[in-house]
C-alpha cells in the first residue's frame, strides 16, 4: 500500500511537471520568436498598424507605408519605433513621409507645429526639395550616416552658428562644408553624397 501511494505520487508529479514544462513553452514560444526576429525587423508591422490606423491610414496605406521602412531597415540597421520612424545605430532618426502627405512628421509631437522642419542641435536631410519627403535628423558628430537618396532634395543645419555639417562622397572624403547654423539648402544635389556627419 505504502509503495503505491509513492508510484502514484510520483506519476502525479510527473504530469504536474509535464504540464508546467509544456506551459512554459508555449509562453517562451512567442518571446522566443520575438527575439530571433529582433527589433526593428517586418514583425514589427503588426506592432504600429494601429497608430498608422489611428492617423487615419487605410490597411492599404499603412502596408505602404510599412514596406518602406522595412527596405530602410534592410539599409540601415536601425530599429522601427514608430510607423514612420527609425532610431539609427549610432544617433539620429529617420521619419518617414506618411502616404498622401509631402513632409515627414513626429507622430509623438502633439500640440506643436507636427511639420515643423529640423529641431535646434540638428542637421536635417530631406529627401525632397524644399524640407519635403523623408527626413533624417541627426546629431552625433564625426558620426557620418549613409544617405540612400539620388537625386535633388534639402537640408537644413540648425545648430550653433561654429558647427558645420560635412558632405561626404563614397570614399569617405568630405566633399563639401556647410555654413554653420542656421543655414539651409533647398536644392541639394544628393547623386555625389553617400554620407553625412552633423558636425
Amino acid at each position: 500500500m505504502a509503495e503505491q501511494r509513492t508510484r502514484g505520487t510520483g506519476l502525479a508529479g510527473r504530469a504536474v511537471t509535464a504540464v508546467v514544462m509544456a506551459l512554459l513553452a508555449l509562453v517562451a514560444t512567442p518571446g522566443a520568436a520575438g527575439a530571433a526576429d529582433g527589433p526593428g525587423t517586418r514583425s514589427d508591422s503588426a506592432r504600429f498598424a494601429p497608430q498608422a490606423a489611428g492617423e487615419g491610414l487605410s490597411a492599404s496605406q499603412t502596408r505602404t507605408l510599412q514596406n518602406r521602412v522595412d527596405e530602410y531597415l534592410a539599409k540601415t540597421s536601425g530599429t522601427q519605433v514608430a510607423a514612420n520612424e527609425i532610431a539609427l545605430a549610432g544617433g539620429g532618426t529617420l521619419l518617414l513621409a506618411l502616404p498622401g502627405e509631402a513632409r515627414a512628421r513626429d507622430l509623438a509631437a502633439r500640440g506643436e507645429n507636427l511639420t515643423a522642419a529640423c529641431p535646434y542641435t540638428y542637421v536635417c536631410a530631406y529627401s525632397g526639395e524644399n524640407f519635403t519627403g523623408d527626413e533624417l535628423r541627426l546629431y552625433t558628430c564625426n558620426y557620418p550616416v549613409r544617405i540612400y537618396w539620388t537625386g535633388t532634395g534639402s537640408w537644413i543645419n540648425n545648430q550653433r552658428s561654429t558647427l558645420y555639417a560635412k558632405f561626404y562622397d563614397s570614399n569617405y572624403n568630405i566633399g563639401w562644408t556647410s555654413p554653420g547654423g542656421y543655414s539651409e539648402d533647398r536644392h541639394a544635389p544628393w547623386g555625389w553624397v553617400w554620407w553625412l556627419s552633423p558636425c
